[in-house]
């Protein structure tokens, strides 16, 4: 049984224990959710691109709402019995695939997954060294990005090889996570048992507490959601690349965020909040640019210079606005307040592609979705660079 403790800090060997359950989780999912499941209505007619869809949606809706409550269930029965459940969850899912490959399995395990991966990641976020926040979260953020894309790009070539035989693949990568988080001393910052109504009022306390953060996190999903439907036909129509090309761009940007959250991420805890502030504020203006920059420019050598450094900006922006996320939040509720933070990040996340859809059909043309995502971007620098400069002066005049 993994050990347990009320400090909220992991130990070196159990945070890195922790990385690669993340990693191994996330691979899964990336295996499923953004592989097996896109790819099987060409595979067979039993299951429609419309059913998929379904699955996809479900899953990020069911990962977004668990998030909103699962912070209170770790804190009243802890991280083992919730952990546990979750990898059950996750690997009962995945398995059911191998025996009873049918439309309302498929759904059913979408709808589970995104329960059961929820609770990994509310323990990583508040269980990092506040000492080296900056340089954790980045390790953190890698673990997730490389382990979805890797799951996919692995999941693809195994479909190529054949549609089914390797779907056990999904189910094992859980079950090794699950083996791994045996070893680790799971910690958390209290234990506390609340009833339900207690649990609700104390989510509207997070949410009133944290109100001047919504706006970052719920649009910065939303603004990048709603480049994904709409990216490849607009790298392949407007710009003239060709899919090689378009998929050389999507590497030149990973390259860019990895590099960057390795490397990069741990100069925000070198460095006093006025930088951390000024990373979010040139970061957030620095996307607006260069995605509005995209419309305009449309030289290849040019594009991939964009690419690399809005993969860059991404790699830095994401850790400065957790470690100022981080500085907002009480001690004694990270759990909670983590848990919230996401949820909201979903429900961006999920809205995002629909309204990147919705505008380009509206007005006949993906430019506008483009300049939508840029307005958001340049919303979030003006809004947050005034409450910065505000603060600034007021702790400057006490």
């Amino acid at each position: 049984m993994p050990n347990t403790s009320s400090d909220k800090t992991f130990h070196k060997k159990d945070f890195r224990l922790m990385l690669i359950i993340l990693f191994m989780m996330e691979f899964a999912r990336g295996m499923y959710i953004l592989s097996y499941l896109p790819i099987l209505p060409t595979t067979t007619a039993k299951v429609t691109v419309g059913i998929t869809s379904l699955a996809i949606s479900l899953h990020f809706i069911s990962d977004a709402l668990t998030n909103f409550v699962i912070g209170f269930l770790l804190k009243r029965f802890g991280p083992t019995v919730i952990l546990t459940c979750g990898f059950i969850l996750a690997f009962s899912s995945l398995a059911l695939i191998i025996f009873i490959p049918s439309p309302i399995v498929f759904i059913l395990s979408a709808i589970l997954l995104g329960i059961a991966v929820s609770p990994i990641w509310v323990i990583m976020l508040s269980s990092v060294d506040e000492a080296s926040r900056g340089k954790q979260m980045g390790y953190v953020y890698f673990s997730w990005l490389v382990g979805l894309l890797s799951g996919m790009i692995f999941m693809n070539l195994l479909f190529k090889l054949h549609p089914t035989r390797f779907t056990f693949m999904m189910a094992l990568c859980v079950l090794i996570a699950w083996i791994l988080f045996y070893f680790v001393k799971v910690q958390l910052t209290n234990y506390e048992s609340k009833s339900v109504k207690k649990q609700l009022r104390e989510i509207v306390q997070v949410t009133r507490r944290h109100l001047l953060l919504f706006p970052g996190i719920f649009l910065q999903g939303s603004a990048i959601g709603m480049l994904v439907p709409i990216l490849p036909t607009y790298a392949t129509k407007h710009m003239g690349v060709t899919t090689l090309e378009y998929t050389l761009l999507l590497i030149v940007g990973g390259i860019g965020c990895t590099i960057s959250m390795l490397f990069f991420s741990k100069l925000m805890d070198k460095h006093s909040k006025a930088f951390t502030h000024l990373v979010i504020f040139v970061g957030f203006l620095a996307y607006s640019s260069f995605i509005f920059g995209l419309t305009i420019l449309t030289q290849l050598f040019i594009v991939l210079l964009i690419a690399l450094l809005i993969g860059t900006i991404y790699g830095l922006l994401l850790p400065a606005w957790n470690t100022f996320m981080a500085g907002q939040i009480h001690n004694k509720v990270q759990e909670e307040t983590w848990g919230v933070f996401n949820s909201v990040q979903g429900f961006g996340t999920m809205i995002g592609p629909v309204l990147g859809g919705l505008i380009s059909e509206v007005f006949r043309d993906v430019y506008y979705t483009i300049y939508a995502s840029s307005i958001m971007f340049l919303f979030l620098a003006l809004f947050y660079g005034t409450f910065f400069i505000i603060n600034y002066r007021k702790r400057k005049s006490a």
